[in-house]
């Protein structure tokens, strides 16, 4: 297959879906899994009965036949924007005893999670082909899964369209809504049907032009009330909003749910009533306490980048499995147009492989491991050296013995070479960890 993403069924979706079709009882399609291939996009083979690491399984959030292709069977997930910290590589389809359907790679996708400081809702799709759809049951479980905007936007449509051809409305009355009919009248009492404009503008006329002192009247003292009344609601407003204990002054909003706090240590935010914590507030230090987005902090990447090791840096981690968005430096490769970071430290684009090995400080000239190219491998080597020992000569004569005829003779020092057996190699007390780098 030249595609470099696609999915297939595996043989274990093929068999029972011939199996459903068969015995004419649906294939029920009920879980979708992410994974991310163990920091690798996998090729999809059809002998797998799992992903190559799933970091999520959920319900499947929709499932439909595709109206261009009849053939072809769409699915989709939706993960919230408070789950995430993983690359998704590889996708998986799941029926409902948890046989893995189909199998599937995407290019490589980071899902961040709303800790991490960006958060997003993502929709996964997956779209696979049968001989026959009716031999897949189409249904999803409403009280588990989120529905797509898409979704949720064709099921209002749909119910729109119908309920706009339908003619069976009811009648509006006092305590109901519904449809009313107009009336002319300025004196009808009928309580079912809707004045006109029409009334509404006789009515209005009559009144305005049988009594126009009284009418005048009327508007002075309506005006002399309407200004009372505002003068009452402000000082009501204020009065009601504003409250000043011994400790700090406290202006309400409207709502009562946020309150504006100045209290006597120099403290000033924005008080949540119903978290009972602030918002947001400053200190008599300017020290600033709560949520601000992050471009909006002045000289932020330039922070960042003065206490972050940069990217290509090899750091001990002390997990079998390296975390969200580092690779193991395991010699494997990666893609340099998804990583520009990670390949501008490593160029041919591919990772040094750092398993079981120690790292040695380039000579850049010194002279004590002098010839070596970066990121150069050594093998292992034990320094030469001499080992001595005195050799005692037993039962010599002769009148050149200081230590008296017939005694041992001793001779000085002879030096030779010797073997010293042990382990496979030689190597200082350690620790093991796993060496991971940053994917940027």
């Amino acid at each position: 297959m030249n595609q470099t993403y696609y999915t297939i069924l595996t043989k274990q979706g093929a068999a029972l879906l011939a199996n459903a079709t068969a015995l004419g009882i649906p294939l029920k399609i009920t879980q979708m899994a992410v994974g991310d291939g163990n920091g690798n996009i996998p090729k999809p083979n059809a002998s797998q009965t799992q992903l190559v690491h799933e970091v999520r399984r959920a319900a499947v959030n929709t499932l439909f036949v595709d109206q261009e292709n009849p053939n072809q069977i769409i699915a989709e997930q939706i993960i919230p924007e408070n789950e995430g910290g993983w690359f998704i590589h590889e996708i998986g389809l799941f029926d409902e005893h948890g046989n893995l359907i189909a199998v599937g790679n995407c290019p490589s996708t980071y899902k961040p999670k709303l800790a991490e400081g960006s958060g997003r809702t993502q929709v996964i799709r997956m779209v696979i082909i049968v001989d026959n759809t009716q031999s897949v049951e189409l249904k999803i479980d409403p009280a588990v899964v989120l529905a797509t905007r898409q979704y949720t936007n064709d099921q209002i449509t749909a119910k729109m369209t119908a309920h706009e051809k339908s003619t069976n409305h009811p009648t509006a009355t006092t305590s109901s809504k519904g449809f009313v009919q107009l009336n002319s009248a300025t004196d009808s009492t009928i309580e079912s049907q809707a004045a006109t404009p029409k009334a509404v503008h006789d009515t209005f006329e009559y009144v305005r032009f049988t009594d126009q002192k009284a009418q005048s009247a009327f508007d002075h003292a309506s005006n002399a009330h309407n200004r009372i009344t505002d003068v009452d609601n402000v000082l009501s407003n204020v009065t009601d909003r504003l409250r000043t204990p011994d400790f700090e002054s406290e202006l309400f909003s409207a709502d009562k749910r946020y309150l504006f706090v100045v209290r006597n240590d120099g403290v000033a935010g924005v008080y949540n009533t119903y978290k009972n914590d602030f918002s947001w507030f400053f200190n008599s230090d300017g020290w600033c306490g709560g949520f601000i987005e992050a471009p909006r902090v002045g000289g932020l990447d330039q922070f960042v980048r003065d206490r972050t090791p940069p990217v290509g840096v090899p750091l001990p981690w002390p997990q079998v499995y390296p975390p969200a968005g580092y690779f193991e430096c395991n010699g494997s490769t990666f893609n340099r147009d998804h990583f520009p970071k990670l390949a501008a430290a490593y160029p041919h684009g591919f990772l040094p492989d750092l398993r079981g090995e120690f790292i040695r400080g380039w000579d850049n000239g010194k002279g004590v491991d002098a010839n070596r190219g970066m990121l150069s491998w050594q093998n292992c080597m034990i320094e030469s050296h001499n080992h001595s020992t005195p050799i005692r000569l037993v039962g010599e004569q002769g009148g050149g013995n200081p230590w008296g005829s017939g005694g041992d003779r001793y001779e000085g020092d002879y030096t030779f070479n010797t073997t010293h057996t042990g382990g496979h190699e030689t190597r200082p007390r350690n620790v093991a960890f796993m060496y991971i780098v940053k994917a940027e």
